[in-house]
């Protein structure tokens, strides 16, 4: 027990394979959607630096009930038996276990990067699911960015040469693989998430997007997503965050992505 919510250990699906962790709130308000957040690329359900977990505690105590999962092959989740791992087959379990329990009213997923991509398949494929916050999660390069790319390499030439050598010379790589680049998914194309992203709107999907400034491969300014996709203006919130990075290393960074996550909930939900 802790001020304001409970935890609790789930365990779902075939023989009880796939593990949660429940946090509830000391008063359940059965009005409001409960709020899933599944594993960041092999991250266990803790989450990087401890976020999911951090999460899930501040918006329990705020009123929502919460479960941080891992899928299947992550965490203490036994991948299933004689058959293809699949993390929408099992999100779609978790609902079915939480629509028995009857803790809230609709489902809301907080995605960071792989995990936002899991919240928008689910969001796709089950209308259960009545909203998404999401964290670096799918971008695409438009004629702007790539005019502030290379207005920003033409600004440091020495600098581009340097990256450029980091590339091909391992004795000056400067910088690893980060944010998305190191996610091992597949991302659909931008036609085909214009697509679900008019269909989300029709069904009047909450929806947050945050871009952090560890992305810059393929996110470099603030409306850069609201331009790839007029159609969620004034439908969905849209911050890009470029002094934090992918992981949200920095408590800092973590409190101020927490605290926008608690706002937005609480915006949007009775």
């Amino acid at each position: 027990m802790s001020a304001g919510f409970t935890e609790s250990v789930l365990q779902f699906g075939e023989q009880g394979r796939l593990f949660g962790i429940l946090t509830t709130p000391t008063t359940v308000n059965p009005a409001r959607p409960v709020v899933l957040i599944p594993n960041t690329g092999f991250e266990h359900r803790v989450g990087p630096n401890r976020l999911h977990v951090q999460t899930a505690r501040a918006l329990a105590a705020a009123g929502f009930c919460v479960v941080r999962y891992d899928v299947s092959g992550l965490g203490d989740s036994d991948a299933p038996p004689g058959q293809a791992a699949s993390s929408l087959a099992d999100s779609r379990l978790l609902l079915d276990v939480l629509d028995r329990r009857q803790l809230g009213t609709g489902y809301m997923v907080i995605g960071l990067c792989s995990g936002s991509h899991d919240g928008h398949q689910l969001c796709r494929a089950d209308e259960r699911v009545v909203g998404l916050f999401s964290i670096d999660g799918y971008a695409y390069r438009n004629a702007k960015y790539h005019q502030l790319y290379w207005a920003s390499r033409l600004s440091h030439p020495l600098r581009s040469l340097k990256n450029v050598a980091g590339r091909v010379l391992p004795q000056y790589r400067l910088l690893e693989p980060r944010g998305a680049d190191a996610e091992m998914i597949q991302w659909p194309t931008a036609v085909e998430v214009a697509a679900d992203y008019q269909r989300f709107v029709q069904r009047r999907v909450s929806m947050a997007f945050v871009f952090t400034g560890d992305v810059h491969d393929t996110y470099l300014y603030a409306d850069q997503h609201y331009d790839v996709f007029p159609m969620l203006r004034g439908a969905a919130q849209l911050r890009f965050l470029s002094h934090i990075d992918h992981t949200l290393t920095r408590r800092a960074a973590r409190e101020e992505m927490i605290r926008y996550i608690r706002e937005w909930l609480l915006k949007v939900t009775p």
